[in-house]
């Protein structure tokens, strides 16, 4: 990692390298889930950003562990985890280190047992647990976007149809 490292994830970060290693270190996802498989792939450098990999993950892995995110405690539950497909890509300096890491950008928020969501928050929710805020939840449509999406053309098709 270079000194002037940068974890940047959807939700979380950026982090500093001494914020993300002292953070990321805790959880202790090793131990919690041994098996663990990030199924890496599809590893292609970035078009105008040379130094940048991007690559995409599709985990599994079993929860034979305690988990440990923050004062969360989750017990060992013997739950398979699939996220969802991922996104990730590193960006490297001349010397090689890599300087900025982002990822956890769900592909297809409809595969896998996470809810949709990316990293830690999707690994929790598939343990039947959540975090105390609502990034760490699934998406569900507001009901403005539900207007916007859905009533609008049905208005615009409604008027079409009583002039026509």
């Amino acid at each position: 990692m270079a000194e002037d490292f940068k974890f940047v994830f959807p939700v979380v970060g950026p982090l500093e390298k001494t914020e993300f290693c002292t953070i990321f270190s805790s959880f202790k996802l090793t131990s919690a889930f041994p098996d663990s498989q990030a199924n890496y792939f599809g590893f292609t450098l970035d078009p105008t950003e040379p130094n940048r990999v991007w690559f995409m993950s599709r985990a599994r892995m079993t929860h034979t562990g305690q988990l440990k995110i923050g004062s969360t405690i989750i017990e060992p539950s013997g739950k398979v985890v699939e996220p969802c497909p991922q996104i990730l890509s590193m960006s490297f300096d001349k010397e090689g280190r890599c300087y900025k890491f982002t990822g956890g950008y769900p592909v297809d928020r409809t595969v896998g047992n996470t809810g949709g969501l990316g990293g830690v928050f999707g690994i929790v929710y598939a343990l039947g647990k959540s975090l105390p805020f609502p990034e760490a939840l699934p998406w569900h449509p507001s009901f403005r976007w539900q207007v916007f999406y859905k009533r609008i053309p049905q208005i615009q098709n409604d008027f079409k149809n009583l002039w026509s």
